[in-house]
């Protein structure tokens, strides 16, 4: 009895955690886009493409718009909402810089998440999807 008592309250503990990512694959992985609001990304496979990086135990994201460093915060719940804030990026002058403005705007729209393999999909408050990566 007592060791269920023991194993109760530990499972209590763990399920009560602050832990606020979906799980430890994701922490501090590079996520590419791979898809915005339907459409297929053109990915090189290289550091350059679009991708957000996740550090779980500050709340921080930076990553790459495609040309420019992006960075800010964002906060995770429960219920798998995700809001980003504070988002910014640096100003270089870049070919493809409409694709890097949608990419930051929709990023802004971003209400929810999903894990679907090893995709992460993100959702505007309809929770329709509007960016997929990988």
């Amino acid at each position: 009895m007592k060791n269920l008592i023991y194993a109760i309250v530990i499972f209590g503990l763990v399920s009560c955690s602050s832990h606020s990512f979906p799980g430890k694959n994701w922490y501090d992985r590079h996520l590419t886009v791979v898809e915005m609001m339907g459409t297929p990304v053109q990915t090189s496979g290289s550091p350059t493409d679009a991708h957000l990086i996740f550090n779980s135990e500050n709340g921080l994201v930076n990553g790459s718009g495609g040309c420019n460093r992006i960075f800010g915060d964002f906060v995770l719940d429960k219920r798998k909402s995700l809001k980003f804030s504070q988002i910014g990026a640096t100003r270089m002058a870049c070919q493809n810089l409409s694709f890097e403005n949608r990419f930051l705007d929709l990023l802004d729209q971003v209400r929810y998440y999903e894990i679907e393999d090893n995709t992460m999909l993100l959702k505007n408050g309809r929770k329709e999807v509007i960016l997929k990566l990988q």
